[in-house]
């Protein structure tokens, strides 16, 4: 059943919650941030490789960021780049990759990833994602969630709540996906993590294409009825159809309407981060070590903080605990660890004051 998997790396995002690093031109997935040799998606590439046949690994992005692609992948066909008009959110989104890849091959069975994820045991990953595919062409009625264990009571993401195990099939365990829970407050979330049913929506999914076309077409009409009238039609008139349509999630428009029944999870046991914002990034990373320090840097007495330079200044240091540093060639960001999800309202004021050259 190989011939028929198919991997599709959703590498659309903005990531603004990275600023000043991650650009509106330049977003997260296509920087060096866990490493200086690759970027979030070249990393996400070499990890999905064991799981498909080459030619059977899309990226899906929008128009603006299809170079970027091109450039950071050179090596994948340029066929294999599923371009959204623009974007509008993950619902329209999966529904092109969808269309796209049954018309190729109607038994298709696709695995997606976002583009922008770390994760230090890869291995771990891939044999997951195989048991989903498995689950898959066994019930290709159901939606398959790959649900990552937490190691901390997280209000900065969703949750799935595992059901029964219906199959014992598999080398992983394998459950029902009772239900979707928003990001929690504090209490709920270690109420959450005390409890083994809980796990991490981490937006990895897995499904027969011919299944969730059947999915849109009962819960989302809207949006197929859009993408068959794409067909065959200019670029021009392909981007007022899609940009017409309304920006919707998948998770709210069609997963939480499925039945239980409908649903399965898979639940991963993963070294694994988001990369949602500097404070994240910095626990991934640090593994022990007073401070996670790239580019020049000069440091004393300093602790716990991230040091981000660049190639033309140095970052000097004295006394500092908890600070988070990113220093590029337009703008500076100093924040205190605990407070770099705030990075959105200096988003917003750069808007407002119209610095768009910044964002």
């Amino acid at each position: 059943m190989k011939d028929h998997n198919y991997i599709v790396i959703m590498a659309g995002g903005s990531g603004t919650r990275l600023w000043p690093i991650s650009r509106k031109d330049h977003p997260k997935q296509f920087q060096c941030l866990t490493n200086e040799k690759q970027t979030l998606l070249q990393e996400t590439f070499e990890r999905v490789c064991p799981l498909a046949d080459f030619d059977k690994i899309f990226v899906s992005t929008t128009q603006q960021y299809a170079q970027l692609v091109k450039e950071q992948l050179s090596e994948l066909p340029e066929g294999n780049i599923i371009i959204e008009p623009c974007g509008r959110d993950t619902a329209p989104a999966m529904g092109l990759v969808a269309r796209t890849i049954y018309k190729k091959d109607k038994d298709a069975i696709i695995a997606t990833t976002p583009s922008d994820h770390a994760i230090k045991n890869p291995k771990n990953y891939v044999c997951t994602v195989q048991t989903a595919f498995s689950v898959i062409e066994d019930h290709p009625e159901r939606f398959g969630l790959i649900g990552i264990n937490p190691t901390e009571p997280s209000t900065e993401l969703g949750y799935i709540q595992l059901g029964d195990e219906f199959t014992k099939k598999y080398k992983n365990r394998v459950f029902e996906a009772v239900a979707f829970k928003e990001k929690p407050n504090a209490k709920t979330a270690k109420e959450y993590f005390s409890h083994w049913s809980y796990l991490w929506n981490a937006a990895y999914f897995v499904f027969k294409a011919s299944t969730f076309i059947d999915m849109l077409k009962t819960h989302t009409p809207h949006i197929l009825n859009a993408l068959e009238k794409m067909d065959g039609i200019s670029n021009k008139k392909q981007l007022e159809i899609y940009k017409s349509l309304p920006r919707e999630p998948i998770d709210t428009v069609i997963l939480e309407k499925l039945a239980p029944k409908e649903r399965f999870v898979v639940p991963a046991d993963l070294v694994w981060s988001d990369v949602g914002n500097w404070r994240t990034l910095h626990d991934f990373y640090q593994n022990g070590e007073k401070n996670v320090v790239r580019g020049k840097v000069q440091k004393f007495d300093t602790e716990n903080c991230l040091l981000f330079g660049n190639k033309s200044k140095t970052i000097a240091t004295i006394g500092l605990r908890d600070i988070v540093i990113i220093d590029t060639e337009d703008a500076i960001l100093i924040a205190h660890r605990d407070e770099v999800h705030n990075v959105k309202k200096i988003i917003d004021k750069l808007k407002e004051d119209d610095m768009e050259d910044l964002l």
